[in-house]
């Protein structure tokens, strides 16, 4: 499925951006890293594949409604791809912790 970059800022961009600035080596070096956003939301673990010059991304995610895709998992995909972080994410939320881990390309 492809879901659309966030158009409007999000309240979750600027912590995501911090994260991802603290934490680029080790999620260029394939390590798991997460973050605590805190709150709730829908929770998952999705695969996302970020190019450049898209306004989407692709996603594994499967659901009649793309509305529905996860708040945190769009803002941080959307973080990903504003600073240049080309590539394949597993990214997941669970209980207001967001986990990105940089995957092999297939």
């Amino acid at each position: 499925m492809k879901i659309e970059y966030n158009k409007k800022d999000s309240k979750f961009f600027e912590p995501c951006k911090k994260f991802i600035q603290n934490y680029q080596n080790q999620i260029l070096s394939k390590e798991q890293v997460s973050i605590n956003l805190g709150g709730s939301g829908y929770e998952g673990t999705v695969v996302i594949d970020i190019n450049e010059n898209n306004s989407t991304f692709n996603t594994d995610w499967v659901n009649s409604d793309p509305s529905r895709f996860p708040a945190r998992i769009k803002a941080c995909a959307t973080m990903l791809y504003r600073m240049n972080f080309i590539g394949r994410y597993k990214i997941s939320h669970y209980n207001g912790k967001l986990s990105i881990t940089l995957e092999e390309q297939e």
